[in-house]
C-alpha cells in the first residue's frame, strides 16, 4: 500500500510542477505573440481594404469589356449572313458559332427560325404539278389516282401506275408513282409484287419525301413489315427497320422533332413486340446501340425547338422594347431552360443584298466561360493592378478559376452587363502577401511553442512512466515474496509437524504413521513442482530455457504423466475420467515439459473444483494437430478474466476467493511451453460451470518420399 500510495503521490506532485513551472507560462506567452500578430495583421487589412472598393469595380469593368469584344466578334454580320443562304431548305445541322461550344441562331424578320434548320419543310409537290401541266406523266398519274381512290380497281390503277415511271426522270416523280403502284398492290394482297415494289421503294428512293412531306424510308420499311408480318415471317424485314432507325438518329431525313419522334417510337414499338422473346440477338445489340448512341441531329432538333419555344418569345419583346424606348436592338438576356440557366446575346443584323433585317444570336457556352475567356480576362486584370478577381458560386464559396486560392477576406462584386450564374471575388494579390507572412509568423510561433511544449511533455511523461514503473516492480516483488512465503511456509510446516510425530511417537499406529508419510510426500511433491515453476519461469525470464525435441507418442507421455498424478488426484476425492487416442500420428515434444504442461492443468482442475470433483482428459487428432484438453467442473472464469489467466502472477478475484494456493505462475509456464513446441493453448469457461484447457501441438510431417 505504501508503494502504491507513493507512486499517487509522485504523480500528483509531477503534473502540479509541470503545469505550474513550464506549461502555464508557455502558453501564455504564446497567447499574447498571436494576439499582437493577429492586431497587426487585422490593422494592414483594413488599411487595404479602404481601396479595394473602387480598384475592384474597375476590375471588373475590365473584365466585362472583354466579354463585350467578344460578344461583339460573335454577333458580326460576316459570321451570319453567310448562314442565312446556307440555313433555309438545308437539312444538315446548323455550323458551330465562332467561340467554343456556343449554340447560334438565325430568326428571319418574322422570327422564324432559319439556323439551325428545324426541319419539315412544306412539300413543293403543288408547284411541281403546275409545271407538268399538259404532260403525260401528270395526265396518266390523274388517272392512276382516279382508279384508285374514287372506283377502287386497284389492278387498273397499279398498271397506270406502273406506265407513270418510265414517263419522268425526276426522281421525286418516278418515287410518286411507285409508291401508288406498291400500295395498290398491297391491298390486292398480292404480297410478293407488293414487297418487291417497296423494297425498290426503299433502296432506289428511301431518302426522298412524299407527297406529304413523309420520307420514303421509314414508310417503305414499316410497309415492308407489315406484308412480312402477313406473309407469317416478319424476321425478314427487321434489317431495314433498325437500318432506318440508325438513319434516323443520324438525321437522314430534315425532318420536324415532331415527325422524328412518331417514327422512332413506331419502329422501336415493332422491334421491342419482335425482341421480346429474347430471339435476333445481333439485331436486338445493334437497336439498343442505335437507342443509346448520342445524336447531333437530335441536339440540333432540340436546340431549334427551344430557340421557337423560349428565346423567341423573349426576343420578340426586347425587340419591340427597344423600338419604342429608342435603343439599338442588341444586348443578353438569362433564361432557365428546365433545370438549366443560359445566357443568351442577340443583335439585329441588315441583310442588305435581300433587303430585309435578320436577327441573330448566340448561348453563351458557361463551362468555356469558367475555363478559358475568364481566366484570360481576370490574369491581364491582375498583371495590370495587381487586383485578384475569382468566380464566386452562387450557392458555395468562393471557388478559384484557374486553380489557386481564394483569400479569405474578399469583396463580392456583381456584374449587372453580363448577368452570368455567379459573382466576382475581388481581393488584392498585396493583401494576400500580408496575410501569408502573417500566417507564417503565427505559424513558427506556434511550432516553437508546440516543439517546447511537446519536448517538456515527453520529459514529464517519461519520468512518471519510469516512476510507475519502479512502483509496480516494486509491488509485483512484494506481492509475489508474500504469496512464495505463505506458499512455502505451508507445506514446510506440515513435514516439519508431521516429521516431528513420527519421531516423538514411536509407537504410532500403522495407519497414522501411513498418513504422515502421505502427507509429507504430498507436500514435498507440491513443495517441489512450485520450486521447479518458480525455477522454470526464472529461466523464462532470462531465456535459457532449452527444449529438446524428440519424436514420440503425446498419447503415452500424456498417460504416463496421468498415472503418476493420478493418486493426488484420487486422493482429493475427484473422479478422473479419460479418452485418450493411441493412435495418433507422432509428435516433436520435451517429455519433461509437456509432463509440466499436464502436471500444472491437472493442478489448476484441483485448485479451483471445490465443488463437483471430477476431471476429465482427452487426448484426439483434430486438422492436422494433436489436442490434449483438460476438462474440470470447477468456478469457471468470466470472459474479462479469460484473456489474463495466462499473466504471470495474475489470479482473478473470484479464484483469490478460494483458498487454492499457488503462485501464479502455472498457467504462464504452460503457455510459454505450448509456444516453443509451436503450438497453442485456448481456454474455454463459464462461471460456475467449469473450463476447459485446450492445448494442440503440431503433428510431425512425414519425411519426403514416404509412403
Amino acid at each position: 500500500m505504501r508503494t502504491i500510495a507513493g507512486k499517487k503521490t509522485t504523480r500528483h506532485r509531477i503534473r502540479i510542477s509541470f503545469i505550474l513551472g513550464i506549461l502555464g507560462p508557455a502558453l501564455i506567452v504564446g497567447f499574447l505573440s498571436w494576439s499582437a500578430v493577429a492586431k497587426r495583421r487585422e490593422a494592414l487589412k483594413r488599411i487595404v481594404e479602404s481601396q479595394l472598393w473602387v480598384s475592384g469595380e474597375r476590375a471588373v469593368d475590365s473584365i466585362e469589356t472583354s466579354f463585350l469584344e467578344y460578344e461583339g466578334a460573335n454577333l458580326s454580320a460576316d459570321r451570319f449572313l453567310p448562314l442565312a443562304g446556307a440555313g433555309e431548305g438545308s437539312p444538315g445541322p446548323s455550323p458551330a458559332g465562332p467561340g467554343t461550344g456556343e449554340r447560334v441562331f438565325l430568326l428571319d424578320p418574322e422570327f422564324r427560325v432559319l439556323v439551325p434548320h428545324p426541319g419539315g419543310d412544306d412539300p413543293p409537290y403543288a408547284r411541281w404539278k403546275e409545271a407538268l401541266s399538259g404532260s403525260p406523266f401528270l395526265a396518266l398519274f390523274e388517272r392512276a389516282e382516279y382508279w384508285e381512290s374514287v372506283r377502287r380497281e386497284y389492278d387498273r390503277a397499279a398498271e397506270l401506275y406502273r406506265r407513270c415511271r418510265p414517263l419522268s426522270e425526276v426522281p421525286r416523280l418516278q418515287a410518286f408513282a411507285w409508291e401508288g403502284y406498291g400500295r395498290c398492290l398491297f391491298f390486292l394482297e398480292r404480297d410478293d409484287e407488293a414487297a418487291s415494289a417497296y423494297a425498290e421503294l426503299f433502296t432506289e428512293y428511301g431518302r426522298l419525301q412524299n407527297r406529304s412531306g413523309h420520307p420514303y424510308g421509314p414508310l417503305a420499311a414499316l410497309q415492308l413489315h407489315e406484308i412480312s408480318t402477313r406473309q407469317g415471317k416478319p424476321e425478314a424485314s427487321l434489317q431495314n427497320l433498325v437500318q432506318v432507325l440508325e438513319m434516323l438518329e443520324a438525321g437522314a431525313w430534315p425532318l420536324s422533332r415532331s415527325a422524328h419522334d412518331f417514327y422512332v417510337e413506331e419502329i422501336a414499338r415493332v422491334l421491342r413486340a419482335e425482341f421480346a422473346e429474347g430471339q435476333h440477338a445481333g439485331l436486338r445489340k445493334a437497336y439498343e446501340a442505335a437507342r443509346t448512341r448520342s445524336s447531333p441531329y437530335l441536339e440540333e432538333l432540340s436546340f431549334a425547338a427551344m430557340v421557337e419555344e423560349n428565346i423567341v418569345p423573349v426576343l420578340k419583346e426586347r425587340i419591340a422594347y427597344s423600338q419604342y424606348a429608342n435603343e439599338p436592338p442588341k444586348g443578353r438576356f438569362p433564361l432557365a431552360v428546365g433545370t438549366s440557366r443560359v445566357l443568351v446575346s442577340y443583335a439585329r443584323l441588315a441583310d442588305v443584298p435581300n433587303d430585309r433585317f435578320l436577327y441573330a444570336g448566340f448561348c453563351w457556352n458557361l463551362d468555356d466561360v469558367r475555363n478559358r475567356l475568364f481566366p484570360e480576362a481576370a490574369a491581364k486584370v491582375e498583371r495590370e493592378s495587381g487586383i485578384t478577381v475569382r468566380l464566386a458560386e452562387p450557392a458555395g464559396p468562393a471557388t478559384a478559376v484557374p486553380d489557386r486560392p481564394v483569400p479569405e477576406n474578399t469583396l463580392t462584386m456583381s456584374a449587372p452587363g453580363f448577368p452570368f450564374p455567379w459573382r466576382y471575388a475581388v481581393a488584392r494579390s498585396d493583401l494576400g502577401d500580408l496575410e501569408r507572412a502573417a500566417r507564417r509568423e503565427n505559424l513558427l510561433i506556434g511550432i516553437l511553442l508546440a516543439g517546447l511544449v511537446g519536448l517538456t511533455s515527453l520529459g514529464a511523461f517519461l519520468l512518471v512512466r519510469d516512476v510507475s514503473r519502479q512502483a509496480e516492480t516494486a509491488a509485483m516483488k512484494s506481492r509475489f515474496i508474500d504469496t512464495i512465503s505463505h506458499e512455502l511456509k505451508t507445506p514446510l510446516t506440515l513435514i516439519r509437524l508431521y516429521g516431528e510425530t513420527l519421531k516423538n511417537r514411536r509407537y504410532l499406529p500403522e495407519e497414522g504413521r501411513r498418513e504422515a508419510y502421505e502427507i509429507i510426500t504430498g507436500e514435498s511433491e507440491r513443495l517441489s513442482n512450485m520450486i521447479s515453476n518458480i525455477l522454470d519461469m526464472s529461466r523464462i525470464e532470462r531465456d535459457v530455457w532449452e527444449f529438446h525435441l524428440e519424436s514420440g507418442s503425446i498419447a503415452e507421455a500424456v498417460k504416463s504423466t496421468l498415472e503418476s498424478y493420478r493418486y493426488h488426484l484420487e486422493r482429493k476425492g475427484f473422479i478422473v475420467r479419460e479418452d485418450i487416442e493411441t493412435e495418433i500420428p507422432p509428435v516433436k515434444f520435451d517429455r519433461e515439459a509437456l509432463a509440466s504442461v499436464v502436471v500444472n492443468l491437472l493442478s489448476n482442475a484441483m485448485k479451483f473444483s471445490p465443488g463437483t470433483k471430477e476431471v476429465f482428459i482427452r487426448v484426439f487428432q483434430k486438422d492436422g494437430e494433436a489436442v490434449l484438453q483438460v476438462a474440470d467442473k470447477g468456478i469457471g472464469i468470466s470472459r474479462q478474466d479469460a484473456g489474463r489467466i495466462f499473466e504471470r502472477f495474475y489470479r482473478s478475484p473470484k479464484a483469490a476467493g478460494h483458498d487454492a494456493g499457488g503462485s501464479g505462475l502455472g498457467l504462464t509456464i504452460v503457455k510459454h511451453i505450448v509456444e516453443a513446441h509451436g503450438g497453442r493453448i485456448a481456454v474455454e469457461s463459464e462461471p460456475g460451470r467449469g473450463s476447459v484447457f485446450s492445448v494442440f501441438l503440431p503433428l510431425e510431417k512425414p519425411a519426403e518420399g514416404s509412403a
